[in-house]
Order: structure tokens, then sequence, then C-alpha cells
């Protein structure tokens, strides 16, 4: 045995390193800056595209993905509009109607529509839809375009954002820290809008007049975004022009440019997909993109490589005439009328087919020519009532739900739909690293000749993790704890923590892990919210992240001889017992004889742990009615006896036991008869 305080000379552990970094990093903001730069595999040679021959079976399942990326896979049913007219309005070249209609049963939305003047109601026209970037009344505030449509012989449809004009919902909660759960309920304020736009097409498509094989949409800033995903989500529609209002996460990250953008702007990006591959699904209709040189929200290093391979799938589907970019100078705006003319101009092409009056659009505003607000109101302050706009989110991101089976023999076939559910709508990237996970042994201590310290250090995608291990200096544990903290916690405080409540009498190891991010490298929790959007960017929150690091570990922790043919007891605190859940649903193992979680989340509102999309499939107390027969202690759960009414029906149906409200894991080891009581 050797000496106490004596370092033995252990030759680097077991597997094969098979990562080439020569420096890791603990910084998640730059780990997203990586993972941002390889979404949609842009960092290879040359970029993968669509083939000509395979695109109609190709595309069903890259708009799926697109559609659930928005959080509106599945689609809720549409119901009527209910449209109907609150007043009408007039000017020079173009008569107007205000109009109230449905996006949801009683949820509310509200438009004008345009239409040239003195044209017969019933006389076809091309049709623009208009969507709304950021302004107070979106349609008093940029009425100018649906104006200029009307003069030059279009009709025009112009609607408020869910937020704007009289209307009460939101779609600012996330980025102003206000409803992270959003994330966890696969709700984003661009699918809200998108859901709106959508509605609002609908709506287009209903009035006299309009001929619905000729529709165009456009739109500024966020309106920008708006416009594009509906034409990428929305075949009726022929052509979009899309003004500042498009961003790449593999820019936007690193340039800083995330913290300037509203969320509606950006999808969750769950597949971890280029926005240029989902731009494809436009074809064959026509897509304008347009930039300022100035607009401090992008660069044109970003524009330009959004273009080179947006035009790049447009070619490779034999329509490259169908894409094109004008970029102009100025900041955050239209800023000159070659701007508007040039989108004049590809309407005039892609959707009209044939050319039509010039208007000066920005002259519009600027000669005064403009109605009031007073006149343009749609509801002057009171909605409809009932409106249920506001409830938007809950509306479009309904919570899944699990049956509890009638007999033991219905838990395993439930469980495998857990699994599969879990690892296919949730973490389809769980495995989607640049370089494989390493995990080398730098440490074997014998302490005190009682004690024996390991230590190892992994590394995955350029990023540190930390093992340490207390064990018994014989080895004679039988039962290993398998520790994970919570975001600040430091792996070798935490086999100390245990070990103490422990005792040296238990026969057993503490095996405490510290993931990517975490302990020494963990960020502060200012930054938390900013880091969960930026995650959402690349589909890897920071929480999901820790969930992948266990994924990815434990095959090789399994296999430690320290660890491998003995018993496990999983403890995760905090955020590192919600990703510790979630492994263990995801990996059953039979050596696992209890889960015990401390200071667990019992819901995602409010909380900075957030894992996307999480909520249409389980809650907390489902994940953890789902481990039955596995027994589970919950250690002061975050949340009253009450919330855990699912996973205490679960675990008496299994004949498992649930403690809820545990003191301690020592009071939890003792309650599950792994531990003798201890009398002081």
């Amino acid at each position: 045995m050797a000496n106490r305080g004596e370092c033995l000379d252990i030759p680097a552990r077991t597997e094969k390193a098979m990562s080439t970094d020569t420096h890791l990093t603990g910084n998640l903001h730059d780990a997203y800056v990586r993972f941002a730069g390889r979404t949609g595999g842009r960092n290879t040679k040359s970029l993968i595209l669509p083939s000509a021959r395979t695109w109609e079976q190709e595309r069903p399942d890259l708009h799926r993905r697109f559609m659930k990326s928005l959080g509106l896979d599945p689609m809720p049913e549409r119901c009527d509009l209910g449209a109907f007219e609150t007043g009408r309005f007039q000017g020079a070249g173009y008569t107007g109607k205000k109009l109230a209609y449905q996006l949801l049963p009683n949820c509310w939305g509200s438009a004008h529509f345009y239409r040239p003047a003195g044209l017969p109601e019933e006389t076809p026209t091309p049709a623009v839809l208009y969507t709304c970037g950021h302004t107070n009344i979106g349609v008093v505030g940029l009425q100018e375009h649906a104006i200029a449509w009307a003069r030059r012989g279009y009709s025009c449809l112009i609607f408020d954002t869910i937020e704007q004009h009289d209307n009460p919902g939101e779609h600012h909660g996330l980025n102003l820290g206000l409803t992270p759960e959003w994330i966890a309920m696969g709700y984003s304020a661009a699918g809200g809008e998108v859901f709106n736009g959508l509605r609002a097409l609908d709506l287009l498509l209903e009035q006299p007049g309009v001929d619905r094989k000729r529709v165009g949409v456009t739109g500024i800033s966020g309106g920008g975004s708006q416009s594009f995903f509906l034409a990428v989500a929305d075949n009726r529609l022929a052509a979009v022009a899309t003004v500042a209002g498009v961003s790449d996460p593999a820019y936007a990250i690193p340039n800083r440019q995330v913290l300037q953008h509203c969320d509606c702007i950006y999808l969750r990006n769950i597949f971890a997909r280029d926005i240029a591959e989902y731009a494809a699904l436009i074809a064959p209709g026509a897509l304008l993109y347009c930039f300022a040189r100035q607009d401090t929200l992008f660069t044109p290093g970003e524009f330009r490589d959004l273009y080179r391979r947006t035009r790049a799938r447009f070619e490779s589907l034999n329509c490259g005439d169908r894409c094109a970019l004008h970029e102009y100078d100025g900041p955050h705006g239209y800023n000159e009328s070659g701007t508007t003319d040039a989108i004049h101009d590809w309407f005039d092409l892609h959707v009209a087919g044939e050319p039509h009056a010039a208007v000066d659009t920005l002259a519009i505003a600027e000669r005064a020519e403009c109605l009031g607000e007073l006149s343009l109101s749609v509801f002057h302050g009171r909605t409809v009532e009932p409106n249920h706009l506001h409830l938007l989110p809950d509306l479009l991101a309904p919570g899944g739900q699990w049956n509890l089976p009638r007999e033991p023999a219905g838990w395993p076939a439930l469980q495998a739909l857990a699994r599969t559910r879990l690892r296919e709508e949730i973490f389809p990237l769980l495995d989607a690293v640049e370089a494989s996970q390493n995990l080398v042994c730098f440490g074997d201590w014998r302490l005190m000749g009682k004690y024996r310290r390991q230590a190892w250090r992994g590394s995955l995608d350029g990023m540190e993790q930390c093992l340490f291990e207390l064990a018994p200096a014989d080895d004679s544990h039988q039962r290993v704890i398998v520790a994970l903290g919570g975001r600040e916690q430091e792996a070798l405080a935490l086999t100390g923590l245990v070990w103490d409540q422990l005792g040296p009498e238990a026969g057993t190891s503490v095996l405490a892990i510290e993931p990517r991010a975490c302990g020494v490298h963990a960020f502060p929790a200012a930054q938390h919210n900013h880091l969960n959007r930026e995650g959402c960017l690349v589909g890897m929150t920071p929480t999901m992240l820790v969930v992948q690091d266990l994924h990815l570990l434990w095959p090789m922790i399994s296999e430690l001889p320290s660890v491998r043919d003995r018993s496990i007891v999983l403890y995760g605190r905090g955020e590192g017992g919600l990703a510790l859940l979630f492994h263990a649903l995801m990996h059953p193992l039979p050596q696992v004889e209890a889960v015990i979680l401390e200071d667990l989340p019992g819901s995602f509102a409010g909380s900075a742990f957030q894992i996307m999309g999480v909520l249409r499939v389980m809650n907390v107390s489902h994940a953890v009615g789902l481990l039955a027969p596995t027994p589970v202690a919950l250690v002061n759960p975050a949340s009253s006896s009450f919330h855990w009414s699912y996973a205490s029906r679960a675990h008496d149906r299994a004949g498992s036991q649930l403690l809820v409200g545990m003191g301690s894991l020592r009071a939890s080891l003792e309650e599950l008869g792994m531990l003798k009581k201890f009398r002081a």
C-alpha cells in the first residue's frame, strides 16, 4: 500500500484519445460560436446541395423540420377566420377597409386591406401580404407601403403583429428574460408570428378581387424575417422580398448581434440546420434578399454569404435566376427609393407577370400623405371580447400527456416510447459532435492509507470536463454514487460533500462529474438567458449540453474498473438533477438501484434551466414517474407534493418507491434501505 500522501505515477488512462484538441476551453459562448459555424455541414469543403432529381422526395421532411423548429408541427387546426369589418378609409389612388380576424377561436388580430381606387371589387389583381416590423402600430406606421402597392394596381393586406396596436400578445418574452419557459414549451416568438401571418394570408385570399395564384409577401426587420419564414412555410406565395430580416447565427453569435435581435427573427434550431437550407423550400418561388450595408444588426459578409449559400441551392434546383440580393447604403431601413423600386420590380416579374406603374413609396410618407391613428385604428383601444391572444403560447404549444398503465406489463412499452420520443423530438443532436468523447486519467492517489482518489479529464468539442472519484483504498465498495451538481458545483468539492454525508462505513464510492461549462468553467448567472438564447440557435441549450455530456461520457464511466459490475445510485442537484433525470430515462441501466434528485425544479416556468420543446413531450413529473420501477427520492423539491401527482401514482402502480420531501441524500439512502439509519 502506498504511503500517506504518496502520488502514484499511473500512466494516462485507458480510453484512446480521439480528440486533437491542444487547448481546452470552458467558455460556452465560444463553444456556441463553433457550433453555429458548422450548422448544416457548412464548415465542410463544399456545400451539400439538394438534387433536383430527388428534391420532391426530400422536401416534405425538410419542411416538417422547419415547421417543428418554429413550434408549428403539428399545426393547430385552423378555425373559421370570423373576419369582420370595423370601418373604411380612402386616399389618393386607394381605398381601404379595417378588418378583425381570428387566429384561433377568440384570439383576434387586426389588419387593413387596400385596393386600387376606382377598380370594381371583383376585378382580379395580383396581391401583396405586408408583414409589419417593430413599430407601435404596424398598420399605421408602415401604411405607405400598402398605399404604394394599391397605387401600383395590387391589392395589399397589411397586418399587425400579435403585440401591436390593441393586440394583447407578446413576442419579446424570451429576449427580455420574462418567459424563459417558452424554450421548454417549444414555443417561439417567430412561430407565433408565422401562425399570425398564415391566418393573415388566409384572410387576404378570402378578399374579393385577389388573384390567388399571384400573391407575394414582403416586410422589413421583424417583418422581413416573418415574410421569409412565411414563404418557406407556405407555397401559396409566389415570391418574397425580405428586407433586413434574415439573421445567420454563425455570424450573429460571434458578432454579438443576437443581443440586439428580437427572437421573432430566429427559429428554435433543434436540428442544427443552416437557414439557407430552409430557404431552398421557397423554390421554385422567387426570393429577394435586401440588406443595408451600414445596418448594425448585420454585416455585409453575413448577408453576402447567406445569399451565396442560398443561390447555390436555387441553382441546384434549376431556378438560380429566382434568387437575388439587393444591397444598398444606409442604416437599418429602406433608406432610398431604389430599395422599394427593386422590390416592386421583383414582384412585377415573379408575382404579377407584367410591369406596373412606378410609385415612390418613401415619398408618400415624406409628403405627409399618410392617415392618422384615429382614422386607421381597428379597435380604438378595446378589442373583441373575449380575446385570448395573450394565451397564444399556451394554445400553440400543448403539453404532452402520458397514460398510467393499469398493469405492470404496460410499463416497458410506455418507457420505450418515452425514450424514442425524447431522442427523436428533443435530443436529436446527442451524437452530433465534431470530435469524439475523450477521457484520460491524470491522477491516482492513496490518501492516508484508507482512501483512493482518481481523477479524469475529458474533452468534447474543444471543451473540458472533469471527473473525480473517492473510494475505499482496497476497492471493496459495492456501490457507486454517481453525482452531478448544479452549474457552479466543482466536481472535486462535490465528492467531499457526498462522502461526508455517507461516512466511511457506507461501503460506497463517490464519482462526481463536472460537465462542460460547469464548475470552474461555470458562466455568471446574469448570462444564463443570453446563453439559453444562443443555445436555441444551435440546437443545444446549456442544460441540454449537460445531458449530452452524460450521454457521451456514460459508456466510458460504466467501464471504469471502479464502476463496472457494481450497483449505481444516480444523485443530481439542481440543474444537474434535471439533466440526470432525462439521461436516466433515456438510458435505463439494470445496475442503477435508485435515482436521488435534490432541489429538482418541478417546472420550467421562470427557470434558467431549459430543454428545448420538452414540455411538448412530457413534464418533470412525467419523467420522474416514467423511471418506475426504479426507486426515486426527491430531496427538498422545489414544488409541493401535489405537483408530483403523476409521478406518485406511477410509482404506486409499479410497486416502487417515490420519496418526496426527503431532507438529505443520506436520509434518502436510509429510507431506501441502502444505508443503516444513523443514530447520534
